[in-house]
C-alpha cells in the first residue's frame, strides 16, 4: 500500500516537473501564470508527446524511462523547486484531500477485458521494442492507437515494473481534481459561466468516476475533452492578453491530446478552430502562441504516422485514407472498425427480433433495442448532472429575483451560448448515428445537457444563479460519497495479493516464426479472459502466429499478413 502512495506522489512530482520543463523550455511562457494543475496536465501532454517521439527510435524499456524520468525531474524542478513546494505548502490542505482522495480511488481495482485483450499487449510492445511496421497485423485492435498507452509506458520503470503503467489514470484524476478544488475555493470568477460549468462537472465526475475501476482511455480522452470547452469558454469571456494566450495555449494542447486519445473526441478540432478565430478578433499574436501550434501540430502528425506505421492507414477507420500497396498493410482493419462502431455498438447481440442485421441497422430500427439496453446507465449519467444544479437552486430560492452579480450578467453570453449548444449538438449527432455508446458520448451528452438547463432558466424561466451559494457544499458532498464508496471498498475486499491492480497469470506456449520466437495463450482455463495476451512477453499472438510473417529490415521489425 505504502508502494502505491508513494508512486503517487512520485508520478505528481514528474508531471509537474515536465510542465514546468514544456512552459519554460518549448512554449516560453512564465510559470506563474498557472495553476498547479494545469502545470501538471501540460506535463501529461508533454510526456505523451515525448513517448511518441522517442518510441519511434527505442523501446520505452526501463533504461529509456529512466533517463526520461531523471532528465526531466533535474531539468523541470531546478531553480523550480522552491515554487513546487510553496505553492504545495500555500495549497497544503487542496493536496492532502486530493492525495486522499485518489489514493483511495487506486487500491484493489480490476482491469476490464479490452485491458487484458489489447491495451496492456499493446504496451508490452512498446516497452519491448520500437516502432514495429504493421503491428496491428497481431491484432487490429492495435491499429486503433491510443496516445494514452504510450504516457502509460512511461511509467514502467525499475522496481515498479508493469505495476507503474497503472498509474496513468490516478495522476490524470489528482489533476483534474486538483483543479475542481483550485477552482471552488478561488474568489476569481465568482459569477461566470465557466466556473458554474467546471464546479457542475467536478460533481458530476466525482460521482460517476469514484471509482478508477479499468485501465482504460474513455475517461481520460473524455476529460480533456470537456475541459477543452471549460477553457473555450474561459476565452469568451476574458479580455486579458495573458490570460487569452494562457487559456488558448491550454485548449490548443488539451484539445490535441484528446482526439489522439479517441477518436470519438472528434468535436475537438471545431473546438480549436472557434477559439482561433476569438484569437483574431482580439488580436492575439504572440510569439507562445504560434509555437504552442507548431507544437501541437507536430504532435498530432507524429500520432498520424505512427497510425500509418501499424496499419497502413493514416486513420484507420476511413479505407479512402489507407495505402494499400504497401507490404504491412492490414487488410481488415477499416471493416474491424466499422463493424464495431455498427452493428455491435447499437446494440445488435441484445436483439431477439426477425430482422437481418442489415435490416437491423437500417432506418434505425435499432434504436428501441439500444435504448432499453442502455436506459438505465443514460438515466443514471442525466441524474448526476441535474443533482448539482438541484442543490446549487435549493441555495438561491430567496435570491431568484435579484439581478446583482449572477452567471448572465456576461456580454455576448447568448452568443456564447449559442455556439457551444451547436457544437454540442452536433457531436450528439454524429456520436448517436456513428457509434452511440454511452460512454464515447459523455463529453457531448454533458455539454448539451448542461448548456440546454442554462438556456431554460436564462430564457424560460427567468431565474439567475448566484455561485457562491451551494457550491462547496455540492462538492463536498461529492467529495464525502466518493471516499466512503472506496473506503468502504477497500477495506470490505479480502488482500490477498496486495493492493495492486490485478495482471492475470495467463499459461502460454511459443513457436518459431522466420526466427523470431511468437508466444500464445495456452491456458486450460476455460475462460474468454485466458484466451488473451495479457503480459504474455513479446511477441504475442492470439491465434498462434497464423497468417503472419516477421522479419527485420533497417532495424526495425515488419509483421504482415499472409495466407494459412
Amino acid at each position: 500500500m505504502i508502494e502505491i502512495f508513494l508512486s503517487l506522489i512520485f508520478f505528481v512530482t514528474l508531471s509537474v516537473s515536465s510542465g514546468l520543463f514544456c512552459l519554460r523550455y518549448i512554449l516560453h511562457l512564465e510559470r506563474n501564470i498557472f495553476k498547479l494543475s494545469e502545470i501538471g496536465l501540460i506535463g501529461i501532454t508533454f510526456l505523451t508527446f515525448l513517448s511518441f517521439l522517442i518510441h519511434f527510435f527505442f523501446p520505452l524499456n526501463t533504461n529509456i524511462n529512466l533517463i526520461i524520468v531523471i532528465s526531466l525531474l533535474f531539468l523541470g524542478l531546478f531553480k523550480n523547486t522552491n515554487f513546487f513546494f510553496n505553492f504545495i505548502k500555500k495549497n497544503y490542505l487542496i493536496s492532502i484531500i486530493t492525495l486522499f482522495i485518489v489514493f483511495l480511488m487506486t487500491l484493489n481495482y480490476n482491469p476490464h477485458e479490452d485491458y487484458g485483450y489489447y491495451h496492456l499487449p499493446y504496451i508490452i510492445n512498446i516497452i519491448s521494442e520500437k516502432i514495429i511496421f504493421g503491428l496491428s497485423n497481431l491484432q487490429p485492435q492495435f491499429g486503433w492507437n491510443s496516445s494514452w498507452l504510450n504516457f502509460s509506458s512511461i511509467f514502467y520503470l525499475p522496481i515498479l515494473g508493469l505495476n507503474g503503467v497503472h498509474m496513468s489514470n490516478p495522476i490524470l484524476f489528482f489533476f483534474v481534481l486538483y483543479l475542481f478544488l483550485e477552482i471552488a475555493f478561488s474568489k476569481n470568477d465568482q459569477y461566470s459561466i465557466s466556473r458554474y460549468f467546471l464546479l457542475t462537472l467536478s460533481f458530476y465526475i466525482i460521482i460517476k468516476f469514484s471509482r478508477i475501476a479499468a485501465h482504460g482511455f474513455d475517461f481520460p480522452a473524455n476529460i480533456f475533452l470537456l475541459l477543452s470547452f471549460y477553457y473555450f469558454l474561459k476565452l469568451t469571456e476574458t479580455f486579458d492578453n495573458f490570460k487569452l494566450e494562457k487559456y488558448f495555449i491550454i485548449l490548443l494542447m488539451f484539445s490535441t491530446l484528446a482526439i489522439t486519445i479517441k477518436l470519438s473526441t472528434f468535436m475537438a478540432p471545431l473546438i480549436v478552430f472557434a477559439s482561433l478565430f476569438i484569437i483574431k478578433l482580439k488580436n492575439i499574436k504572440k510569439r507562445s502562441v504560434i509555437i504552442s501550434f507548431l507544437f501541437c501540430s507536430i504532435f498530432f502528425l507524429f500520432w498520424i504516422i505512427q497510425q500509418f506505421i501499424y496499419s497502413g492507414c493514416f486513420v484507420p477507420m476511413f479505407e479512402f485514407t489507407c495505402l494499400k500497396h504497401v507490404n504491412w498493410y492490414t487488410f481488415e482493419i477499416s471493416n474491424s472498425i466499422n463493424a464495431v462502431t455498427g452493428a455491435v455498438n447499437k446494440s445488435v447481440r441484445d436483439y431477439t427480433g426477425t430482422l437481418t442485421e442489415e435490416e437491423y441497422l437500417r432506418n434505425f430500427n435499432w434504436v428501441s433495442t439500444w435504448f432499453n439496453r442502455n436506459k438505465t446507465e443514460f438515466i443514471e449519467h442525466i441524474s448526476a448532472l441535474l443533482i448539482p444544479f438541484f442543490i446549487i437552486f435549493i441555495f438561491n430560492l430567496k435570491y431568484l429575483n435579484s439581478y446583482k452579480n449572477n452567471i448572465f450578467d456576461k456580454k455576448n453570453n447568448t452568443i456564447l451560448l449559442s455556439t457551444i449548444f451547436l457544437f454540442s449538438t452536433i457531436g450528439l449527432f454524429f456520436w448517436f448515428i456513428k457509434s452511440p455508446v454511452i460512454r464515447f458520448g459523455i463529453p457531448y451528452l454533458f455539454v448539451f445537457s448542461f448548456f440546454f438547463i442554462i438556456f431554460i432558466l436564462k430564457y424560460v424561466l427567468k431565474i439567475n444563479l448566484i455561485l457562491n451559494r451551494g457550491i462547496i457544499i455540492t462538492l463536498f458532498l461529492s467529495l464525502i460519497f466518493n471516499a466512503s464508496k472506496n473506503f468502504n471498498r477497500v477495506y470490505s475486499f479480502e488482500n490477498r495479493d496486495g493492493f495492486w491492480p490485478k495482471i492475470l497469470e495467463v499459461e502460454y506456449s511459443t513457436k518459431k516464426i522466420e526466427n523470431y520466437s511468437v508466444n500464445f495463450p495456452d491456458s486450460k482455463i476455460i475462460s474468454t479472459q485466458h484466451q488473451f495476451c495479457w503480459s504474455i512477453p513479446f511477441i504475442c499472438h492470439i491465434d498462434s502466429g497464423k497468417g503472419i510473417n516477421i522479419y527485420k529490415k533497417n532495424n526495425y521489425i515488419f509483421i504482415n499478413q499472409v495466407s494459412n
